[in-house]
């Protein structure tokens, strides 16, 4: 099954709703994406690339201790990068 975030057909309302958000928690990502990038594969690879000083799999922000958010683009990148045809 093939995730099309940004094609014109899909009119699911969290998709729809998750491209006129400016940032997505780790629990948006997961719902948008149907869980091919759940929250703990999120959190997961935000600590290992802080303990390796690499940068993250999926860019993201941080805006508190505990608050983290994702642009909709940078997650449709990923997705789109580990596409396999």
């Amino acid at each position: 099954m093939a995730l099309k975030l940004n094609s014109p057909e899909s009119t699911s309302p969290v998709a729809s709703i998750a491209r006129s958000l400016p940032v997505l928690s780790p629990k948006e990502v997961e719902q948008i994406t149907n869980g091919a990038v759940s929250s703990g594969f999120l959190k997961t690879d935000r600590i290992e690339a802080a303990a390796n000083g690499t940068p993250p799999k999926v860019p993201y922000y941080r805006l508190g201790y505990r608050t983290v958010r994702y642009k909709f683009v940078d997650v449709q990148e990923f997705v789109d990068a580990n596409r396999i045809e």
